[in-house]
C-alpha cells in the first residue's frame, strides 16, 4: 500500500485536469484526498475557481472560487482554501481551474491512505 503522496502546482490559466500526469492521475488505494488551494487575486474581474469531480462520479467542488492571500509564492495557512474527501481505488480525480484575468493559482493536493 502507497503511502502520502504530495503533487504541488502553480497554474497561471485555465486547466481541466490537473491532476493529469501526476501520481495523483488514479488514486492508489482507498483514502483521503484533500485540496489545498489559493490565488493571487479575488475580485470582480480577476479572480480563480475551482472543481474537483471525485473518482466514483460526485462533484463536491464545482466553480468554487478560490480565496486571494498567497505569499512569498505559496500556500498562505490563515486563509486558503481546503477541502478533504474519502477516495476509492483506481478512479480518477479530476481537479479543474478556470481563471479570469491575471490571477495566479497555488494548489496542493495530498492523498493519505486510510
Amino acid at each position: 500500500m502507497p503511502g502520502v503522496i504530495v503533487v504541488t502546482g502553480l497554474e497561471a490559466a485555465s486547466n481541466a485536469d490537473m491532476l493529469q500526469g501526476t501520481r495523483l492521475q488514479s488514486m492508489p488505494g482507498p483514502g483521503v484526498l484533500t485540496i489545498e488551494a489559493q490565488s493571487t487575486a479575488n475580485d470582480a474581474t480577476n479572480d480563480m475557481s475551482v472543481g474537483l469531480q471525485l473518482p466514483g462520479g460526485d462533484n463536491p467542488l464545482s466553480g468554487a472560487r478560490v480565496p486571494a492571500g498567497v505569499t512569498a509564492g505559496g500556500l498562505n495557512q490563515l486563509d486558503k482554501m481546503i477541502a478533504s474527501f474519502a477516495v476509492t481505488q483506481g478512479g480518477h480525480a479530476v481537479f479543474s481551474v478556470i481563471e479570469s484575468g491575471t490571477a495566479v493559482l497555488f494548489w496542493r493536493a495530498t492523498y493519505k491512505p486510510r
